[in-house]
């Protein structure tokens, strides 16, 4: 049986966004996530792989320092360092995102989440929560 993750945060970065050889939109989000304080704070950088429709609204509307909430299966990958050796890199393929906060429009910073309900993109558009 598949894990699923759930994670949220602010995004690192603006949404990186590509198109496959077929035409389908791939975009990439970064959420960093901390652990521990003081000398002991650790930050793990997930990224986020979200494909089609859900990929292209979040290009649209998302922005750096979005607060945002990433539904989907937790994969690691394995890279080469710089400096030499193995490197891993936590990763989601994201099933659904949402809204935490509201909409940053593009130049703005992103403002605290407000106590208002978050707006939300997910993969099955017919429920209507």
């Amino acid at each position: 049986m598949p894990a699923t993750i759930v994670l949220t945060g602010r995004l690192a970065s603006d949404p990186e966004r590509r198109s496959t050889n077929s035409g389908t939109t791939v975009v990439e989000l970064v959420i960093p996530n901390d652990s521990g304080w003081g000398e002991h704070k650790v930050t793990t950088w997930w990224r986020a792989t979200l494909f089609g429709k859900r990929a292209e609204v979040a290009a649209e509307y998302l922005r750096k320092g979005s607060w945002v909430t990433v539904t989907g299966d937790p994969a690691v990958e394995e890279y080469e360092r710089r400096a030499g050796g193995k490197g891993f890199s936590p990763k989601i393929k994201a099933s659904s995102w949402e809204f935490v906060g509201p909409k940053v429009e593009a130049g703005a910073s992103a403002p605290r989440p407000a106590g208002t309900p978050p707006n939300s993109y997910s993969s099955d558009d017919s429920v209507p929560f």
